[in-house]
């Protein structure tokens, strides 16, 4: 410790990686112990089956709750989603991925609804604002990480998608501020097997609960 004005500072050493490799003479004996690091982890994992190494794709790591992984739209007790298009998500989104339209909502209890919410995952860097700038817990990350696609389209995730996929029930819910959630919940394809409103469009309900997704759930 040396002492200076208004304190102490910290002596840390300084080391020229360059200057100390080429002092550093390799031999037959430097090489063997290398070996020997090598082959002591070999046997510890043999006979100790301390294996590190997993069989991925078969064999997956459980990640944390807190992991930040690929979102999750969450839904009201009947099934219509819980965001309000309040675009507070989009609007702190460093990335500027999250593109809504919001409309009115049929029960006016709720004022709005997303009639569209995209992300885009390729631009996405899974920071987890949109999860803290979020008022209504409407959106909540996963710890799905998966993302492989075929086209720069299938990274574009709309509502159905960001309510319902298999990565969802495979992996559970990431970073989200309450666990367990207080007011939403997460589209149970078995507890919302009905619409909350009645539809007046073809393919989708005014609640942004698809009545496609329940038909092909059924």
């Amino acid at each position: 410790m040396t002492p200076v004005k208004g304190g102490y500072a910290v002596d840390v050493p300084m080391v020229n990686v360059s200057e100390r490799a080429r002092q550093d003479q390799t031999t037959v004996w430097t090489t063997l112990k290398g070996f020997g690091v090598t082959l002591r982890h070999l046997f510890k994992s043999l006979f100790r089956g301390d294996i590190p190494t997993i069989h991925y794709p078969e064999q997956t790591r459980q990640h944390s709750e807190r992991f930040r992984g690929t979102h999750i739209l969450t839904v009201r007790d009947d099934g219509s989603l819980k965001c309000v298009a309040c675009y507070m998500c989009a609007t702190i989104c460093p990335a500027e991925c999250i593109y809504i339209e919001a409309a009115q909502h049929p029960n006016p209890e709720i004022e709005k609804f997303p009639k569209r919410f995209d992300i885009d995952m390729m631009r996405c860097i899974y920071c987890g604002f949109c999860v803290d700038a979020c008022p209504e817990e409407a959106i909540i990350m996963s710890r799905e990480h998966h993302q492989a696609a075929y086209g720069r389209a299938e990274t574009i995730y709309n509502i159905e998608k960001l309510m319902a996929r298999p990565g969802i029930d495979a992996k559970g819910p990431g970073y989200r501020p309450n666990r367990p959630l207080a007011e939403a919940q997460i589209y149970d394809k078995e507890k919302h097997k009905e619409c909350a409103y009645p539809s007046v469009v073809e393919e989708r309900h005014p609640a942004v609960l698809y009545e496609s997704m329940i038909r092909k759930r059924q």
